[in-house]
């Protein structure tokens, strides 16, 4: 990967962003790859060498550093951070890196600390929940500890003083989430899953085939929606879910409907391989 310095940030950045310490150890595949989607693995891997990154785009990769070194340095005795478990399962050597695993009594608290948004800590991220059950599936393999609870410690980069007291809006800019656990059986299910989908994906780079295309959970793809507006007008009169909805509501005026297809937020903005990605020019063609 090319780190690029396009707003001549001091070197000492540049260099942390270089050297982020990130190591899968002699793993096949890590619990964050496995879940990341298998296209996006594969580009990465066939283009990695191209891909340009610029080093303002890696503060908060920079920042979510800071926080782990801090969190790693001051932890009591009962807690062990930073702790890569290995194991092989269906001819795979897995990995995943755990931030804090508070081993008691009754069993092992296992927290994984995010440095991530408001909007993030009001809703549901189901990738929080698969990681946390991933890491607990290794404790439990590996280690045979009990997992009694999963946690993420957040911290909001964007939390505001004024926003407290609406509805779900974090009270302070740190916040723990309790992450709903599975049995024993649903993660071993789904980390089956995954694998397959990453082996399929292993072989058709092999050989040269179309690759699996990301879905619309990976693309971060907001639902599409029918504003109904007054003609000429400029903000919606209201929005619905489907067309029906929106002409039943515009009925009898003369508002109109128009169509809001739905956004890749990931692929628009945040993917270092969508230049390379063939999904990704096929539907900006057609959008």
């Amino acid at each position: 990967m090319i780190i690029t310095n396009k707003y001549n940030l001091p070197q000492v950045i540049v260099d942390f962003a270089k050297d982020d310490g990130y190591s899968a150890g002699k793993s096949n595949i890590s619990v964050t790859t496995l879940l990341n989607s298998p296209r996006i693995v594969q580009l990465q891997k066939k283009h990695w060498n191209e891909i340009e990154s610029d080093v303002s785009k890696r503060f908060f990769m920079i920042l979510g550093t800071s926080i782990h070194y801090m969190m790693e340095k001051n932890a009591p005795k009962n807690v062990i951070s930073e702790e890569r478990i290995h194991t092989h399962f269906n001819g795979w050597d897995i990995s995943g890196a755990i931030d804090s695993q508070q081993v008691e009594e009754d069993g092992v608290i296992l927290s994984d600390y995010k440095t991530t948004s408001a909007w993030a800590v009001m809703n549901d991220k189901p990738d929080w929940e698969r990681q946390l059950n991933l890491y607990a599936w290794l404790v439990e393999r590996e280690k045979k500890l009990p997992v009694k609870k999963l946690q993420i410690v957040a911290v909001i980069r964007d939390w505001k003083q004024r926003e407290v007291g609406k509805e779900g809006y974090p009270p302070a800019p740190m916040a723990v989430i309790d992450i709903k656990m599975w049995s024993s059986q649903e993660r071993e299910a789904f980390m089956s899953e995954r694998l397959n989908e990453h082996a399929e994906a292993d072989t058709s780079a092999m050989l040269g085939s179309e690759l699996s295309k990301c879905t619309p959970e990976e693309q971060w793809r907001t639902k599409d929606t029918f504003a109904v507006m007054k003609k000429a007008g400029v903000r919606a009169l209201r929005v619905f879910d489907t067309k029906d909805e929106a002409e039943e509501f515009a009925a009898g005026t003369s508002n109109v409907v128009v169509a809001r297809p739905g956004y890749a937020r990931r692929c628009h903005e945040y993917c270092d391989v969508s230049k390379f990605c063939q999904q990704f020019k096929d539907e900006n063609e057609i959008l």
